[in-house]
């Protein structure tokens, strides 16, 4: 799946409700034009019969029907041209009436040919920009504008951080369909978000699904879904983390460490390892204190089933003011 039918959807209406508009004010204009014109309202009529003209030759006598549809299409030919001359002398472009569709290539259908239209693509990784939860910082954080200048006041972070860099970016040329995790360990202001944000929009650039959430916002949802259950008609709203093709957690270890969250965690970190759907997990604690503050069955998997991505040097946000 690369993308949720729900994008898909939602896409599909907003060009053909783009398509309709076009049409629509296309058809305004000619009105407007037809006011202005008698003559214009004639063309306009018998430019309208060409279809059922068409069928009518091919219809009637079989004589001569090649001969008799060339000949309708020089009638129509100059009837557009007179029409041409009629808008100018009124003031209007020679193209005025016509519909102007966004996209010239599939006219508004979303399809070139039977390919899907540069265009629709492009609305797509637009809507999966959106529904991955960083919206607001995935159009201004990508690998392009990662700087690893703020780490050379130190020649063992620069180092460090040119391997986190260059293994992120292998990373989000491969995960999906290739099954791997990311555990990137660093303190704030290190660029573990920015990284994670380039990850997520090369992802979905490639055509996959994202969903990016903090874990506290994760433990709500399971948290929701508790409370509720018994009820009907309600979705589970954890169910969207578990089925993701690429779920990016950001602040472990920010969120309220009880029992309940403990038990939720686990789960979503050991059905997305069954399932193997990949995970990249954020953290400002170090090994030790993930250790500490976890049960050991969700540090094993971190530590197992993760590749670690250390982030070292200065805080950049302090460098940045």
């Amino acid at each position: 799946m690369a993308y949720l039918a729900e994008q898909i959807r939602e896409v599909r209406q907003r060009i053909a409700d783009r398509r309709a508009a076009a049409e629509e004010a296309a058809e305004n204009r000619r009105r407007e034009v037809e006011e202005k014109s008698p003559e214009i309202q004639k063309i306009d009529a018998s430019l309208a019969k060409t279809a059922k003209k068409i069928f009518e030759i091919s219809t009637g006598n079989r004589d001569g029907v090649r001969e008799k549809i060339e000949e309708l299409r020089r009638e129509n030919a100059e009837l557009l041209a007179e029409r041409r001359a009629i808008l100018e002398v009124l003031g209007y472009p020679a193209d005025y009436t016509e519909i102007r569709y966004t996209c010239p290539i599939c006219q508004d259908t979303g399809y070139d040919g039977t390919k899907t239209c540069a265009c629709m693509k492009r609305e797509l990784t637009l809507e999966g920009f959106r529904a991955s939860g960083i919206g607001h910082l995935i159009e201004k954080q990508s690998f392009e504008n990662f700087s690893l200048d703020y780490y050379r006041s130190s020649k063992e972070d620069y180092a460090l951080m040119e391997q986190t860099l260059a293994a992120a970016k292998e990373y989000a040329e491969n995960v999906p369909p290739q099954y791997g995790n990311l555990l990137m360990m660093g303190g704030t202001g290190l660029g573990k978000t920015h990284l994670s944000t380039a990850i997520a929009r090369r992802v979905i650039e490639r055509g996959y699904e994202v969903r990016y959430e903090s874990v506290q916002n994760v433990i709500a949802a399971y948290e929701h879904d508790r409370f509720r259950s018994g009820r009907e008609g309600d979705d589970e709203e954890s169910r969207v983390y578990l089925d993701a093709e690429l779920l990016i957690l950001d602040d472990l270890g920010t969120e309220l460490v009880n029992s309940f969250s403990i038990s939720a965690l686990y789960h979503l970190l050991n059905t997305r390892i069954n399932r193997e759907k990949p995970t990249v997990v954020s953290t400002n604690l170090m090994q030790e204190e993930l250790q500490a503050k976890y049960a050991d069955r969700i540090f094993s998997r971190l530590l197992g089933e993760y590749r670690i991505l250390l982030f070292q040097g200065m805080n950049v946000r302090y460098q940045k003011k």
